[in-house]
């Protein structure tokens, strides 16, 4: 009788599925700013690396310190959730997985973070905690981007303000700014460009929204492109990223356009565009 007793009160066995739903609850618990719920699993050697700098932490008092910040700021909504199981024993879970998080700022920008996290659970006195998370950012992608802010980050600094200025700044270091003829500027990112093309003494820009001129020869503006620009033929110069296809002597945008490849640039647009894969129409 006694064993039988002492059967029925034991615990159910972890499943995988019981992990993996304590690991979305922590996470969720965490987006949906609710300390308690989250920390409620967490070890007190619990270790964080998270996709930025200043996330960084071992141990829940420090862990709190870091993302008190996070919890001040209006919840954030997490979707397309996908986890698994790397590995288990008797004592140990490794889960890795994949998920969405959308921010809406005060301003409306809107940010997307693509996060991809590894969790380790540890059963510490017959009771299964987190030990560690391991977050990357596999894209942030602000809506709209802001003026600079002259001001210094510190630990006070909001997080989505941190990482919207960060990324703002990272992107307008690569951004081509270029006057059109009827005055006005435009601040391009080199992946806004389909191609630019020569028009007497002026130079066409072809964008993926609009096209329009701007003053100088073409090699004035080929020289300050990056290196995923190649000239096609006397008049063109192309980004090589919206080259579809290429048949002689012609180049096919994946918008549909065709462009002429001229015959002493064809046999070097095509080795180069054979290291990332691409071929010509004879599928060589």
């Amino acid at each position: 009788m006694s064993t039988e007793v002492s059967k029925s009160s034991r615990k159910k066995p972890l499943t995988k599925a019981d992990v993996i739903r304590m690991t979305s609850e922590t996470l969720r618990s965490f987006y949906s700013r609710d300390p308690g719920a989250t920390m409620t699993h967490l070890a007190e050697n619990f270790m964080w690396i998270g996709a930025f700098d200043f996330q960084w932490c071992e141990g829940l008092e420090e862990c709190l310190r870091i993302t008190r910040s996070e919890y001040a700021e209006a919840p954030v909504l997490i979707s397309d959730e996908e986890y698994h199981l790397l590995f288990h024993d008797r004592n140990t879970w490794v889960i890795y997985g994949r998920y969405k998080t959308t921010i809406v700022l005060e301003d409306d920008a809107v940010i997307h973070f693509h996060v991809r996290v590894t969790a380790i659970w540890r059963r510490i006195n017959g009771e299964l905690k987190l030990v560690h998370i391991h977050g990357s950012n596999a894209q942030d992608i602000p809506a709209n981007q802001l003026a600079p802010s002259l001001h210094q980050f510190t630990e006070e600094t909001s997080f989505f303000d941190y990482v919207k200025r960060i990324d703002m700044l990272n992107a307008n270091a690569n951004k081509i700014t270029l006057r059109d003829h009827d005055g006005k500027y435009h601040f391009l990112l080199p992946d806004d460009i389909l191609y630019i093309k020569a028009d007497g003494h002026y130079t066409a820009v072809h964008t993926k929204k609009c096209a329009f001129t701007v003053s100088g020869l073409l090699s004035d503006h080929e020289e300050h492109l990056p290196p995923q620009f190649r000239r096609i033929q006397r008049s063109y110069v192309v980004n090589t990223q919206y080259i579809d296809t290429i048949c002689r002597y012609t180049a096919v945008l994946k918008t549909g356009e065709k462009l002429p490849i001229g015959k002493s640039w064809y046999t070097g647009l095509k080795n180069f565009l054979q290291q990332g894969e691409e071929t010509d129409c004879t599928g060589r």
